[in-house]
């Protein structure tokens, strides 16, 4: 009997340890590597009141050699996103009114490279995952709150 367990904790632990390493290094997100692959930004700063409208929204865009363009990359360079394996956008619903901020980014040929959503409640989007977010000045609330400060 001991012949057969011997193997199958063997298996069990290979297993365990294959999936840390296909799991963990995917739930990082590199924002810095695509905004230096990115040419021009969109900012839309949108309140919005309830799930069915937005009362107020401005939108900008903004080029490389804009300087709102390079606080915000500044800002999001240093921003650390871990991808939130058990959230999804079915799962979850704001406390109304909430505001938000969204940053596309985009290179010279108008592909799309980065789409980040931050609320001021402290959810984060990125990509159109969930992610946990860890920047110098704390986390997706505080974030929002130095976007704002850009922005405005």
């Amino acid at each position: 009997m001991k012949d057969k367990s011997i193997p199958s904790r063997f298996g069990l632990v290979v297993l365990v340890v294959l999936l840390l390493v296909l799991i963990l290094p995917s739930s990082k997100i590199d924002l810095a590597s695509k905004i230096s692959a990115s040419t021009q930004a969109s900012v839309q700063v949108e309140h919005i009141q309830n799930f069915a409208r937005s009362a107020e929204m401005d939108f900008q865009l903004l080029s490389a050699d804009d300087p709102a363009y390079q606080q915000i990359a500044n800002v999001l360079s240093g921003v650390r996103c871990v991808r939130r394996l058990s959230q999804n956008y079915s799962s979850y619903s704001h406390e109304y009114p909430v505001d938000s901020i969204t940053v596309s980014y985009y290179d010279d040929a108008e592909n799309h490279q980065l789409l980040l959503t931050v609320y001021s409640d402290g959810v984060c989007i990125l990509n159109s995952v969930f992610v946990n977010v860890k920047y110098s000045g704390g986390g997706a609330a505080e974030l929002y709150q130095a976007l704002t400060e850009i922005v405005e």
